[in-house]
């Protein structure tokens, strides 16, 4: 579990009789994971001729499916955007590449053109019911200059155009010099002010209106083929419109029977495309002969002779296997966690994947992730809400959605903790004391409660980094001894062993925090200059090469060792913090309820009960449904109070405690999220982690859109 999968390093000579037979079973298989040959004076391989047709056909094909999903049914609503569509599978069997590519040819020959020429009508369709509805917002600006639409444009003797213009001077002063009638209307407010305006000049004159015109910012607009005046032309477009949308449903019905017609096989042959596509592409990581392809990469050990067997077979004897056992900082990393670790896999994927052969610290960075979630998030109430959220999810949202289902089990987990911690801690939404809502119904002492005594927690944050940090101590001297580096071993970890309790000792007894013994007291001197002494950069260097250069700079990792110790204590601080507002919230809420004492109904609500009606007889008809919830909410809250003023201060004071705690919840829950991983990250890793690995990925078969049925 600390350490990655064992990898098998594998060359492959295959003879190109059966090289597809062997890539079709390590595809389906995928247990290998192929690198370049790196074998010098060997010539790489190239793709088959069938490459550019293979490409070919799965874009086109890939195209028709974009084209038929124009007519996919799609949830509507608000949640809609947070509920991951379920995949499209199509039930598939296994076939060769020459039935592949025969269908893919005959279903692009029957399908493609009508398909094609459906979606230029869609298109086309589309076009000219936004260019209508853009005419159709110009026309509105026109409304007040009654003119007949049709004589815009160049006629016989004049020249005519309508527009928006910025300035409207170099036209004012066209129109005083009788060079051209101009028309307009304001629109916009102060320094926002447009203007619509029409102009009319003798075709003589064009030139200079076209220069007037570009000093005013005008922008003309597209108006050709109307005629009549702005209110009638109104009317004609809106029947133009829908007409549109109607030749618009006519399309997409089409379109959706065509999808019901051909969807599955095209979206069938698309996958199978895609993987005999990647066949071909893996082609640049071969090294080739006259006669052979030779093929390197990784296989899991305990996956090696499964493999090994599998390429015999497929090969028919006519390949040669040469395997060794994998080392080095290029082998893939392929993780080796219990299931329950799994989704904290991602959270060493988003520091970065370990180098083979040194740590994973998954199992390390879970159970402590999920104590430091717990315990400064520290309430049951916020932890239930978390639980939930993350139960929601993991089980309902990531069905089908990786990041969903990871983040969601890690949440569900972290929640139960937090519950733990909370009861623990006496925290339901905020401290069990007479200002908490829940204190008559739950109340008890708690066996460890931070408002009252937070050094206790400071004690057992500090106690929890010193231990943290000491495992990455000794994980890095792991490492170290290991890889043979035994200078780096005595100065950043030997030291810090020698330090770090001889070091303290000394610092509580100056400081009086307790009394040592005269052969302590000397002893723990002796080991902290020794510690300081092997800890210098440079020293075990000297020791070798009297040339070698001391650095003394030393003290500033002294002092960042002792701010990595006292950076958890960031523990004590985010509980006291998530305590702390929700005891504000608590009291706040008790402070509401009196606020009203002697008050009458109609002097607090009726306010509340005008505004709701104002707001919702301006908004009833637009489509904001926040805005149509906070009238609709301020109606019936201004009725309830104005009936019974203590049901609507009851539903009030309830509402703000509702509100308050969940946004206080998530609020906090982010920050024990980002502090508790901080400290994996700066604080822990920092002391033996080795990142920049390769992660493990198979040459396999992605299928999106189809599954392959056994018996098939």
């Amino acid at each position: 579990m600390l350490l990655p999968e064992k990898m098998v390093e594998v060359e492959i000579i295959v003879h190109d009789d059966v090289k597809y037979d062997v890539l079709k079973t390590m595809q389906r298989n995928g247990f290998m994971h192929i690198t370049s040959h790196e074998i010098k004076g060997l010539e790489n391989a190239v793709p088959s001729s069938e490459f550019s047709k293979i490409v070919d056909m799965e874009f086109r094909i890939g195209k028709l499916l974009e084209i038929l999903n124009i007519a996919k049914k799609r949830k509507k609503g608000m949640l809609s955007s947070l509920i991951p569509e379920v995949p499209e599978r199509f039930s598939a069997r296994r076939r060769e590449r020459d039935e592949i590519l025969s269908e893919a040819g005959k279903v692009l020959s029957d399908v493609e053109n009508y398909l094609l020429k459906l979606y230029e009508d869609w298109e086309r369709v589309n076009s000219q019911i936004e260019r209508v509805k853009i005419q159709r917002e110009q026309v509105k600006l026109l409304t007040g200059i009654p003119f007949d639409l049709r004589y815009l444009g160049e006629g016989a003797y004049v020249y005519i155009t309508a527009g928006r213009a910025r300035n409207i001077e170099p036209l004012l002063k066209l129109s005083r010099d009788k060079k051209a009638a101009i028309w307009y209307v304001t629109v916009g407010k102060k320094k926002n002010v447009e203007y619509i305006v029409v102009a009319a000049v003798h075709l003589k004159d064009r030139k200079a209106l076209e220069s007037a015109l570009r000093f005013s910012g005008f922008m003309e607009f597209e108006l050709e083929g109307w005629s009549g005046k702005p209110s009638n032309v109104l009317t004609q477009m809106e029947k133009r419109i829908k007409e549109l949308y109607g030749e618009k449903e006519k399309l997409l019905k089409r379109i959706g029977e065509a999808r019901k017609k051909y969807y599955s096989s095209l979206a069938i042959l698309k996958d199978e495309l895609y993987n005999e596509k990647l066949k071909e592409e893996v082609h640049v990581k071969f090294g080739k002969t006259r006669y052979t392809t030779v093929i390197r990469g990784y296989i899991p050990k305990k996956m090696f002779e499964r493999g090994k067997r599998e390429i015999e077979k497929a090969s028919r004897g006519l390949s040669y296997i040469k395997w060794r056992d994998a080392k080095g900082e290029d082998v893939p990393v392929k993780y080796s966690n219990p299931k329950i670790f799994r989704p904290f896999q991602a959270f060493v994927d988003m520091y970065s994947t370990p180098k083979y052969g040194h740590i994973d610290p998954t199992v390390i960075i879970a159970p402590l992730f999920i104590i430091y979630f717990g315990l400064t998030l520290g309430d049951a109430g916020y932890g239930f809400i978390m639980a939930l959220t993350g139960f929601i999810m993991w089980k309902l949202l990531g069905k089908h959605n990786w990041t969903n289902r990871t983040l969601g089990s890690v949440l569900f987990i972290s929640g139960i903790s937090a519950i733990i911690f909370g009861i623990i801690q006496g925290g339901v939404f905020g401290p069990l004391n007479n200002a908490n809502p829940f204190h008559r119904i739950i109340h008890y002492k708690p066996i460890m409660d931070p408002m009252e005594d937070p050094i206790s927690l400071l004690v057992i944050s500090l106690i929890i980094g010193i231990s943290q940090i000491s495992l990455g101590l000794i994980l890095g001297a792991y490492h170290h001894l290991k890889d043979k580096k035994y200078d780096e071993f005595l100065q950043a970890e030997v030291s810090w062993f020698i330090l770090l309790p001889a070091g303290g000792a000394l610092i509580g007894y100056y400081f009086g925090w307790w009394s040592l013994s005269p052969i302590i007291l000397k002893l723990s001197t002796i080991f902290t200059i020794t510690g300081l002494f092997l800890f210098l950069p440079g020293v075990m260097g000297k020791l070798v090469n009297r040339k070698a250069s001391i650095n003394g700079l030393f003290f500033f990792d002294i002092t960042g060792m002792v701010g990595d110790w006292l950076s958890y204590s960031r523990l004590l601080a985010l509980d006291l913090a998530t305590s702390g507002i929700a005891l504000t919230i608590n009291i706040l809420a008790g402070i509401i309820s009196t606020l009203t004492e002697g008050a009458s109904s109609m002097v607090c609500c009726m306010p509340l009960l005008i505004i709701g009606l104002a707001l919702f007889a301006l908004w009833a008809r637009k489509k904001d449904v926040i805005k149509k919830s906070v009238a609709l909410f301020l109606l019936i809250f201004g009725i309830i109070g104005v009936i019974n003023l203590n049901a609507a201060l009851y539903l009030f004071i309830v509402l703000f405690l509702v509100v308050g705690h969940i946004g206080n919840a998530f609020l906090q829950a982010l920050g024990s999220f980002v502090h508790s991983l901080r400290l994996q990250y700066v604080e822990f890793f920092s002391k033996f982690y080795e990142g920049d690995g390769v992660k493990f990925s198979p040459f396999r078969e992605i299928r999106r859109y189809s599954r392959v049925e056994v018996n098939k």
